[in-house]
């Protein structure tokens, strides 16, 4: 099992090469690691809302691994196109970090009185187009900015002033442990306000007839974390778009309950978050996609007695 050295491409970013690092160290055997700078690196100033931007931060990894230059591509899976190009594989999903996003405010302008505590008017770094809706169904009387950078660049910018508020993944913020303490932080429920499709997930891609790789990527993956976002990753595909579209989805199993699978999404009555229970993945995924090939129909509203906002729990 231990065979020749495999070489890991990473992006350059802080979180890439942590995460990269944590694929490195449970790996068996050897491993080298290899940064690859990709379009999302080197477009900077580029909206993630555009639509050529499917594969913006995986595209040239993905390159190298079929060109044999490296022999494994860690990635956040939210950032991975739900087609992988031919010949490549997800050989592995690590265990699932926390899959939701945390809203970031200046102390003065929190409004804990309100549902998503934001004063009016209060401008909020959200590029993706699914955060920006999720604004606008939650809290409509603030203004969403575009903002780029990796997660310590942005969150210096909420620091700084050039935003009020800023939304990022909890992963993101908990893995790099960043000190955020001169805003105030509140985690956002995954359960109402719906992450990106396998949002918390690390996964590691292989080429598919690469046996020796992928033997001992599969080592490290979890069936927990594989089969939500597996479900997850679905429906995006059956909505199209894209992973910088308006959608979010989130599947968790309720240990004796089943499995709920949660969609984010445009309905017939607007943008709207979308619950299916099952016994299991495959049947929740089933109702979903019944209810993607109707065309979305309004459904009941879920219950408001969950919570969308709280004081955010201790990352570091």
């Amino acid at each position: 099992m231990n065979g020749r050295t495999l070489i890991v491409g990473t992006r350059g970013s802080a979180l890439a090469l942590w995460q990269a690092r944590l694929v490195r160290a449970s790996l068996p055997g050897p491993s080298e690691e290899h940064v690859v700078r990709t379009s999302g690196d080197m477009f900077a100033d580029r909206p993630l809302a555009d639509s050529s931007n499917v594969g913006f931060f995986t595209k040239e990894i993905e390159e190298c691994l079929l060109g044999c230059r490296i022999d494994l591509a860690v990635h956040s899976l939210k950032d991975l196109p739900t087609a992988l190009a031919p010949g490549l594989t997800i050989a592995a999903h690590l265990a699932r970090e926390a899959p939701g996003d945390v809203l970031l405010v200046k102390r003065e302008l929190v409004d804990e009185s309100r549902p998503i505590p934001l004063a009016d008017g209060a401008r909020v770094g959200a590029s993706s187009l699914r955060r920006q809706a999720l604004l606008g169904l939650y809290s409509p009387a603030t203004v969403p900015k575009p903002i780029r950078g990796n997660v310590p660049t942005r969150v210096a910018k909420a620091v700084s002033g050039e935003v009020d508020g800023l939304i990022l993944a909890r992963a993101g913020l908990s893995r790099l442990r960043l000190d955020v303490s001169p805003l105030a932080a509140f985690d956002l429920n995954p359960t109402r306000w719906v992450g990106a499709p396998g949002q918390g997930v690390i996964v590691v891609e292989t080429r598919a007839d690469d046996r020796d790789a992928v033997a001992r990527v599969a080592t490290l993956d979890d069936p927990d974390a594989r089969d939500a976002a597996q479900a997850e990753r679905e429906q995006l595909s059956l909505y199209g778009g894209g992973c910088h579209a308006p959608f979010g989805a989130f599947a968790r199993k309720i240990e004796g309950l089943g499995c709920e699978l949660f969609v984010a999404s445009p309905t017939a009555a607007g943008f709207a978050i979308t619950r299916f229970p099952g016994p299991d993945f495959e049947a929740a995924c089933a109702a979903a996609r019944e209810w993607q090939a109707a065309g979305r129909p309004a459904r009941v509203a879920l219950e408001e007695e969950a919570w969308l906002s709280r004081p955010a729990r201790p990352w570091c």
